[in-house]
């Protein structure tokens, strides 16, 4: 065991800096000098890649594996490192040079995608997202040789043992119990609140609420990137990224939701003490940390009652609280996914995940693919999608080649109706506990019965151990229902 963690830190340490190296790219290098930032951090991946399929990373993953000392671990580490196992079988199969190829590209679609973005123009990006859905299905074509359903293959890269045929019953399921709900809401219209902040002054707000909610700001750092974000560059350094061109209430709640992320992988690493850095694959369970503190506790008034006054001095804000929550609470049909309200984000949600399938089923034509997202929120959400950056281009997802990911959103605000349900029953009414300033009494339950265990269980595992069942849609749908039927 220890001769595989040497192994490991020692690829952690590489890893530190790819992490440093995407972090600086997203966030203040010099646009011309891109090109080296990724061809430094290709060739450094490269290198980590054959680390993690080399013959001795082999060795010592089943001398590890097969030790005493193996047998003495908990079970999560167990997992975690079989796990490790599993993913060098799949890894060792893939040729390096086609490896080194799909990163390079992968980088350069990324900037590809983040100018066709700033030109609301999809034809610029369409070679690109070819190319990677090529590159993709090739990937994975190595990596599970035997596998029937690609796009199975990568939906379990992101929560193993996830299937498109389970997540078609839940989502088809709620799809079906919440497009009544839209239809029926009745939007208030809300004028603009807050001005012009600068960068400092987000900063101040922003470290002052991930405090509030758990988050250690001295192992923590922030950043200005298009899209918010949180990324582990150390076991000591989780950072966050969040846009400057946002309203306040959509940084406010977007800095709460990366603190979900945040504060999940700071209790997780500091709790897993031999490894410097720990990956965690299940990110539907991921996503619903992050969707529990943005929406069940960041949009419930209780949350805001003790600090508002703080909040009122850091934002300049002068409305009366009840007025205030009305902005975390405007459901209504809207273009963006990263700015939707968590009724309508659902739907987001579904189509993307539709689309996604459907790519990788070979049913769509990409020269079609804007038509067809537009007829999807036409469909869902009654809206017009008058633009490419409004529509086809809004997410950076594909452009990394994440395909496979868009389900985890969901799959976690499923999970976090059921969360609701639990706490409210073992630890005490979740109202009670925001209104009295005791957030950190509920951040201390999801860290005992969620957050150390590192994900190695997936959300259905998770569901069984801390809801008592399987995952299920109609506690998150009774939620919507109370609140906005």
């Amino acid at each position: 065991m220890k001769n595989l963690i040497n192994y490991l830190n020692e690829i952690n340490e590489k890893n530190f800096l790819i992490s440093l190296l995407y972090w600086e790219m997203d966030t203040i290098s010099p646009k011309k000098s891109y090109d080296y930032y990724v061809e430094v951090s290709s060739k450094i991946e490269t290198e980590v890649f054959e680390m993690e399929t080399s013959d001795k990373y082999n060795d010592l993953l089943d001398k590890a594996i097969n030790s005493d000392e193996f047998k003495e671990l908990e079970e999560y580490k167990q997992i975690y490192y079989k796990n490790l196992k599993e993913d060098y079988e799949k890894n060792k199969r893939i040729p390096k040079d086609f490896y080194n190829k799909f990163v390079k590209h992968r980088s350069m679609s990324k900037q590809a995608w983040t100018k066709a973005k700033e030109n609301n123009d999809y034809s610029l990006f369409k070679p690109y997202l070819e190319k990677n859905i090529e590159l993709t299905k090739e990937l994975y074509k190595y990596m599970y040789p035997n596998s029937d359903n690609l796009y199975d293959s990568m939906i379990n890269d992101y929560e193993r043992g996830m299937k498109s045929s389970r997540i078609d019953v839940l989502f088809n399921e709620l799809k079906e119990k919440i497009i009544p709900i839209v239809k029926k809401l009745k939007v208030n219209n809300l004028k603009d609140i807050g001005r012009e902040y600068s960068s400092s002054e987000l900063y101040d707000i922003s470290r002052y609420l991930l405090n509030y909610i758990g988050f250690d700001n001295d192992r923590g750092a922030l950043g200005i990137f298009p899209h918010g974000y949180t990324t582990t560059i150390s076991k000591n350094d989780i950072r966050i990224a969040f846009g400057n061109t946002r309203n306040i209430i959509d940084h406010m709640a977007t800095i709460i939701h990366e603190g979900g992320h945040g504060i999940f992988e700071q209790y997780a690493l500091e709790n897993f003490k031999e490894l410097d850095f720990c990956s965690i694959n299940n990110l539907a369970l991921h996503e619903s940390q992050s969707r529990f503190y943005e929406n069940i506790l960041g949009r419930n008034k209780n949350f805001w009652i003790p600090i508002y006054d703080d909040i009122k001095k850091l934002t300049g804000i002068n409305l009366d609280i009840d007025e205030y929550i009305k902005y975390f609470n405007n459901a209504k049909a809207s273009l963006i996914r990263t700015e939707a309200d968590e009724l309508t984000y659902c739907l987001h949600i579904i189509i993307r995940y539709e689309i996604e399938r459907d790519i990788f089923n070979n049913n769509i034509d990409l020269d079609k693919l804007p038509e067809l997202w537009n007829n999807k929120y036409k469909e869902y959400l009654g809206l017009e999608v008058s633009n490419d950056s409004e529509g086809i281009l809004q997410d950076v997802h594909w452009s990394e080649c994440s395909f496979g990911y868009f389900p985890s959103y969901l799959l976690g605000s499923i999970f976090d109706g059921m969360l609701l349900e639990t706490i409210n029953n073992e630890l005490g009414n979740v109202d009670e506990l925001l209104k009295n300033g005791k957030i950190k009494e509920i951040t201390k339950f999801l860290n005992e019965n969620i957050h150390r265990y590192l994900g190695s269980y997936n959300i259905e595992e998770v569901s069984k151990r801390v809801c008592k069942r399987e995952l299920d849609v109609n506690p998150i749908v009774n939620y919507f229902n109370k609140k906005y039927n």
